[in-house]
């Protein structure tokens, strides 16, 4: 008569486990991808309003029309083109938050946590982002303005020796930036275009980034999206670079939200850099020096993790 060792044989486990859904890399990446080309699909949509907005004015005003768009006719191509941005990425952000959230809460029924005999501390207290961020916002402020600074310096160093390169930026930021600037394109680019642009990126191309990347992977590649959106090899550069950034504070926070402020007073300090702090390289080489090393203490701060129930 056998008998069988019932230590050696391992009951089988005909539990079905759950796993989380299988994203296709290939489609998640074309996923990340298809924002940024809706993006100028819209922005073409914008121009074309802009434009047929100012002919219109131009029509009640005057008898001669003008093809060309005017300051008043390019804050309108701003307004509605973050607008839609607004819109249709904010709708799309939060349908992927909200399908996220099912399924951790399938994942979750599936398999419960096991209940731990350890309690927490009494003396730790549950992470709270509004006041955990609320208490960061000097260091955003003073982040935002030292990066703009930085970037103006180092742009004034190269432009100064290299002044036909730059002849097209000039002119793309007077435009933005100059005394004749329209309402419109001022509301656009300091408010609008902050918020449209972390949804865009550090929200839904981020998120499905996510799925086929390793973080730091996906924030490099929408990081490298966000410099191809500016449309240019000046800004591709440096947008590119605090797309990074950006994209690291998304990671850190959770949240697009201090990302948004962190953008807002990046774009509002481009109105607050005197021009008489870039006149020659050597008040650039200083400006930029002394925003570098602010720079890189508040990127420190901002980027640490914090151990959080």
């Amino acid at each position: 008569m056998s008998t069988k060792n019932s230590s050696q044989t391992k009951p089988q486990n005909t539990k079905p486990e759950y796993t989380a859904p299988e994203y296709k890399k290939g489609l998640s990446l074309l996923l990340a991808a298809v924002p940024l080309i809706f993006a100028v699909f819209l922005s073409l949509i914008a121009y074309f309003a802009g434009i047929f907005i100012s002919s219109m004015n131009q029509k009640i005003g005057t008898s001669t029309v003008s093809p060309e768009l005017d300051a008043s006719g390019e804050g309108w191509v701003y307004l509605i083109r973050y607008l839609l941005f607004l819109i249709i990425f904010g709708l799309w952000y939060l349908h992927l938050l909200q399908k996220n959230e099912q399924e951790m809460i399938r994942f979750r029924r599936l398999h419960p946590k096991k209940k731990s005999s350890v309690r927490p501390s009494a003396d730790k207290k549950e992470w709270n982002p509004v006041a955990y961020w609320g208490k960061r916002l000097p260091l955003l402020l003073i982040l935002g303005y030292g990066l703009q600074l930085f970037v103006s310096g180092l742009l004034a160093i190269i432009s100064i020796g290299f002044p036909d390169t730059f002849s097209a930026y000039k002119e793309l930021i007077q435009a933005l930036t100059g005394t004749g600037v329209d309402i419109k394109t001022f509301l656009s680019v300091a408010f609008l275009a902050p918020i449209a642009e972390e949804l865009l990126f550090r929200g839904v191309c981020y998120t499905y980034a996510e799925r086929a990347l390793p973080v730091n992977g996906a924030i490099i590649f929408q990081a490298v999206l966000f410099g191809i959106y500016h449309g240019n090899l000046i800004q591709f550069i440096y947008a590119t670079l605090m797309g990074v950034l950006l994209g690291f504070l998304r990671k850190q926070s959770g949240s697009v939200i201090p990302g948004i402020v962190l953008h807002m007073i990046i774009n509002i300090s481009c109105y607050l850099v005197p021009a008489a702090w870039l006149e020659t390289v050597p008040k650039a080489a200083v400006i930029t020096a002394v925003s570098l090393i602010v720079i890189i203490p508040c990127c420190i701060i901002l980027l640490k993790k914090e151990r959080r129930r």
